[in-house]
């Protein structure tokens, strides 16, 4: 592998005859988008894309949670032309298409992509970074020309750009992207946690353990003997599951996420959950067997085989630590600390992230969790009692014949808040407020919390005042505007 400078992008290459392959990596993806504006990365990237001319080129482009990605393979000349393009696109949006690509986006139904990473990643941090995944935000519809404008000017620029390229490098390539530093990525706060917890929501059934870097190859062999435990009680021995996966996100350089994701036969759902759960805690207990150590490695050994995979796995890898700021490892020297490393030393890293285990369940699983020391936590801050301040409550006719009107609305200096008729109470912090979605009509609005709670403010229940005190309080950079609004004056609905 070899590493360049193509107009102040770094460039990580190797050699090879026939075709080229390349891919531009961006360090920008759906954690670093709000909740206001998610799917303005897709947006951007759609943008770009749309302004190339048609070509036989195999391409593509990918948003996924931390990377935005532009490929192509074919001829050397080809592809360094597609390159040049893409760069010139993102300096200069195609901006007059984007009702067109808020489109083709909507009919691509790009947010529900992630089931059970979302809901893992949502537990941890609520709708801020990694959270953001898989949450249905207010849709692209809501983004506006200077937003995505913008987006791209911060994002798409020379500092959080490499380029990685398998096969002959297209001669006199040029990569005129527009400058800028690689901008400052804010890892957002946990959900506070001090030991295992299980929750249940949407997707499927996971496990998200909070570690250190990546570094130390312990926990990453004790995640590849967990995903084989798990195959082996969940399917070959019961037939409830057929596949197991896991997933890295590094947020940073001292810290990541590893989620363990198991699919389940309708129905199954709990009994998978409990089997996740019962091998990640004899792992942590025990650590693994020696015979399972020696298969960890020998089957990462036996991936090595495929000399062209790893290489161009090698160069994805290096183009992914350029834009993310972290440290590069080459694949023997990974493959050597799997080789040294213990049970003891497994068993130690499964331990360390015990009190940061997130046990995720769907929501019609019939789950009753995995018993002490795990801790049940609902998938956004319930609480037991209002707050003070101003309360707005529907017609005391209304509550008397109808249950569900037996609710609540506290308008508070501090936050908002609402109890239900099942009497569990939602409270959001006026700062932590991360989008108000007013109605067509304008008589009705969504509040949506950081914390993944949602209050949602009517007339018909709650009065006229209630929305106007709402209105008064929502930060006016969070008051959404509706779409249809753009056209005229640019103002909230009212």
């Amino acid at each position: 592998m070899q590493r360049i400078d193509i107009d102040g992008v770094p460039v990580f290459a190797a050699e090879g005859s026939g075709r080229t392959t390349a891919v531009l990596v961006f360090g920008v993806g759906l954690r670093d988008e709000t909740f206001a504006i998610t799917e303005v990365t897709h947006l951007v990237e759609h943008l770009a894309m749309s302004a190339l001319p048609r070509t036989h080129l195999r391409c593509d482009a990918v948003t996924d949670v931390d990377t935005t990605t532009f490929s192509a393979t074919g001829r050397p000349e080809a592809v360094g032309a597609f390159l040049e393009g893409i760069c010139r696109a993102l300096g200069d949006l195609p901006t007059e298409r984007m009702d067109l690509e808020v489109g083709v986006l909507q009919a691509e139904g790009c947010a529900r992509g992630y089931s059970t990473l979302g809901a893992l990643w949502a537990a941890r941090f609520g709708l801020a970074g990694p959270g953001l995944v898989g949450a249905d935000g207010p849709g692209p519809e809501y983004l506006t020309e200077e937003t995505v404008r913008g987006h791209a000017r911060r994002w798409f620029v020379r500092g959080n750009a490499a380029l990685w390229c398998s096969g002959p490098l297209p001669a006199g390539l040029r990569l005129p992207l527009p400058p800028g530093p690689r901008p400052v990525r804010v890892v957002p706060p946990a959900r506070p946690q001090t030991g295992p917890v299980w929750t249940a929501g949407h997707g499927g059934v996971g496990l998200l353990l909070t570690c250190g870097g990546a570094g130390d190859p312990a926990l990453r062999v004790g995640v590849d003997v967990l995903e084989r435990r798990l195959r082996d009680a969940a399917r070959h021995a019961r037939g409830l599951s057929y596949a197991v996966d896991s997933r890295a996100l590094e947020l940073s350089a001292d810290r990541r996420e590893v989620a363990v994701v198991v699919d389940a036969r309708q129905g199954c759902e709990g009994a998978v959950a409990g089997l996740l759960w019962q091998a990640y805690a004899q792992l942590c207990e025990q650590g693994p067997t020696e015979a399972e150590l020696a298969h960890a490695v020998a089957g990462f050994a036996e991936e090595l085989d495929d000399e062209r995979a790893v290489a161009e796995s090698e160069l994805a890898d290096a183009a992914y630590c350029a834009v993310s700021g972290l440290p590069f490892r080459p694949v023997g020297e990974v493959l050597a600390g799997w080789r040294t490393t213990t049970a003891e030393r497994v068993a130690a890293a499964l331990r360390d992230t015990w009190a940061t285990a997130i046990l995720s369940v769907p929501g019609d699983a019939g789950y009753d969790g995995p018993g002490d020391p795990v801790q049940w936590r609902p998938a956004c801050g319930v609480h037991t009692s209002l707050p003070a301040g101003e309360t707005f409550r529907p017609s005391p006719l209304a509550r008397l014949f109808d249950r569900q009107r037996r609710v609540a609305l506290v308008v508070g200096d501090r936050e908002l808040a609402s109890r239900d008729a099942d009497g569990d109470v939602h409270r959001i912090p006026w700062e932590l407020v991360e989008a108000a979605l007013p109605t067509a009509d304008g008589r009705a609005a969504l509040v949506v919390g950081r914390e993944r709670c949602g209050v949602f403010v009517d007339e018909e229940r709650f009065g006229r005042r209630a929305v106007a005190a709402v209105r008064a309080r929502v930060p006016a950079d969070r008051w959404l505007l509706r779409p249809a609004a753009r056209e005229g004056a640019l103002v909230p609905a009212t």
